[in-house]
């Protein structure tokens, strides 16, 4: 029984754990999707400027996603493998045609 309820919660810590985790992207990705939109007097501004003025007013956002994910990528800077994939999901997806940017 006592084997039990330690494998219930262990699988219940895990699970929130990640979920917290998806949180944490997901705002990123949110908060990115709305810096890059931008006013109309930014669109004409090129994606790569628009993406470093995205990260950079997103910044809270990434710390805590980097503090999240104790991964890094040498040759991205640096940064996690998971800001990775935001960044680059959400510039995908706005049609900026950047396939690899350094961040």
């Amino acid at each position: 029984m006592l084997v039990r309820v330690a494998l219930i919660s262990v699988a219940l810590a895990s699970g929130a754990q990640a979920a917290a985790f998806d949180d944490l992207k997901g705002h990123l990705a949110s908060c990115l999707r709305f810096e890059m939109a931008g006013s109309p007097a930014q669109r004409g501004v090129p994606a790569s400027l628009r993406v470093r003025d995205a990260l950079d007013r997103c910044s809270d956002d990434v710390a805590r996603l980097e503090r999240a994910d104790g991964r890094r990528l040498r040759s991205d800077g640096g940064i996690s493998p998971s800001t990775k994939e935001v960044i680059q999901g959400v510039v995908s997806r706005s049609g900026g045609g950047i396939s690899n940017v350094r961040y």
